[in-house]
C-alpha cells in the first residue's frame, strides 16, 4: 500500500512539475523584455537670441559633454514664434527655453507642459515664480523702468507722468508687443497702472514723444546707445548688463518710476509630449545651476533665478524687489483682452 501512495505521489508531483512548466512564460520570445534605453536626444526650442546672445555656446557644449547626449535645436524669431510653436510643433520638443511670462496668459491650456520641481527650488528668488505646480520654471528676471543716454538726457523722468511731458518730443523708443517680451511687459504695465479703461488714454499722451516703435529690444537699445532716441521703458537689468560689456565707457542708465514697476522672466518648459523627460529634467537643473545662471547674467542681462548666484559689481546698484504692479492684472484680465490691447496699441502707434 505504501508502495502505490509512493508511486501515486511521484506522478503527482511529476504532472504537477510539468504543468508550472508549460505555465511559465518565454521571456526572451513570445514576451521579450521592454526596452528601458533612454534616448540620448534632447530637442529644444529657442528664440534666435539664445544664439546671438552667446548663450547657446556656453550652456548646450557643456550640457552634451556632461549627460553625453546630442542637443537638437529649432530656433524661432521672437518670442511670439517661439510662444506659437508650443500649439503648432508640440510634438518634436522636448523643452521650450525663453517663455516671457507676459506671454503665459496665453499659454494657460497647461496640459502642453509637464509639472517639474527643479532641484533648486527652494534657491529661487520668490519674485519670479507664478505658480505653484511649475510648469512654467524661470531661470532669468528683470523689473520694467525706463533706460535712457545719461550723455544726451541729463533730467530723465522719474514717472509715466513727466514721461508725456513736452520736453521730451519725439526722443522715445518703444519695442512691439505683438513679438516681443519686453513690449508686451510694457503694456501690461501701463495697464496694471491706469487700467484697461484708462491705458489707451495714456498711450495717446505718449504718442507725440515716441520716435519709433521698433521690431525688437536689440533695434531700441541700439537707437538709444546710438542717439537716434534718448529713452526707452525696458529692462533696468540692461544697464547694468551693458556696463558690464563696455565697462566705463556705457552711458546707459535707468529709472525706477515713482508708480511702481513691473516684473519680467523668462521661463523654460518641459512639453507633456516630451519624447525624453529625463534628459528633459536634467536640462531644466542644468540652467538653474550657478555656472549657468552665470551666464544668464552676461549673455541676456537679466538677474538670475537663483538667489545663489553671485551678481557682478554693476548689479549691486540694480534695486531687487522693488513695488511691482503685477498683482494689479489678473491673468484671466489679460487672457480675454489681450487681442484688444494689441490692437489698440497697433493703432495708437501705427504711424511709428
Amino acid at each position: 500500500m505504501d508502495t502505490v501512495r509512493i508511486y501515486v505521489s511521484a506522478i503527482l508531483a511529476a504532472l504537477l512539475l510539468l504543468s508550472l512548466f508549460a505555465c511559465s512564460k518565454p521571456e526572451n520570445k513570445q514576451y521579450p523584455l521592454r526596452n528601458t534605453t533612454t534616448s540620448n536626444t534632447i530637442r529644444l526650442a529657442a528664440t534666435a537670441e539664445f544664439r546671438s546672445s552667446g548663450l547657446e555656446a556656453t550652456i548646450i557644449q557643456d550640457f552634451e559633454k556632461e549627460f553625453k547626449c546630442k542637443v537638437i535645436l529649432k530656433l524661432y524669431e521672437d518670442h511670439a514664434a517661439l510662444t506659437d510653436s508650443i500649439f503648432t510643433d508640440a510634438d518634436s520638443i522636448d523643452v521650450a527655453l525663453g517663455i516671457p511670462s507676459v506671454f503665459s496668459a496665453s499659454l494657460e491650456e497647461i496640459e502642453h507642459f509637464s509639472p517639474y520641481i527643479p532641484r533648486a527650488v527652494d534657491d529661487l528668488n520668490r519674485d519670479c515664480v507664478e505658480e505653484n505646480q511649475y510648469r512654467m520654471i524661470p531661470y532669468g528676471f528683470s523689473y520694467m523702468g525706463l533706460l535712457y543716454n545719461s550723455a544726451l538726457l541729463n533730467e530723465a523722468p522719474k514717472s509715466f507722468g513727466e514721461l508725456q511731458d513736452d520736453r521730451y518730443l519725439n526722443q522715445m523708443a518703444l519695442v512691439d508687443p505683438s513679438r516681443s517680451g519686453t513690449g508686451r511687459a510694457m503694456l501690461h504695465w501701463s495697464i496694471a497702472l491706469f487700467g484697461k479703461d484708462g491705458y489707451q488714454q495714456m498711450l495717446r499722451a505718449l504718442r507725440k514723444n515716441v520716435f519709433r516703435n521698433y521690431a525688437s529690444v536689440a533695434e531700441a537699445l541700439t537707437a538709444v546707445n546710438s542717439g537716434e532716441c534718448t529713452m526707452m521703458p525696458g529692462l533696468i537689468t540692461l544697464s547694468a548688463w551693458q556696463n558690464e560689456q563696455k565697462h566705463e565707457d556705457s552711458k546707459l542708465d535707468f529709472k525706477v518710476f515713482s508708480e511702481g514697476s513691473y516684473l519680467y522672466s523668462e521661463c523654460l518648459a518641459i512639453m507633456s509630449k516630451a519624447q525624453n523627460p529625463e534628459l528633459a529634467s536634467a536640462f531644466v537643473d542644468f540652467m538653474l545651476r550657478e555656472s549657468s545662471q552665470k551666464m544668464v547674467i552676461y549673455k541676456l542681462g537679466l538677474f538670475p533665478a537663483n538667489r545663489k548666484t553671485l551678481l557682478p559689481p554693476s548689479f549691486s546698484r540694480v534695486p531687487l524687489s522693488p513695488w511691482l504692479l503685477n498683482s494689479d492684472l489678473e491673468h484671466s484680465l489679460i487672457k480675454e483682452n489681450t487681442k484688444e490691447w494689441l490692437e489698440a496699441w497697433a493703432q495708437i502707434f501705427s504711424i511709428y
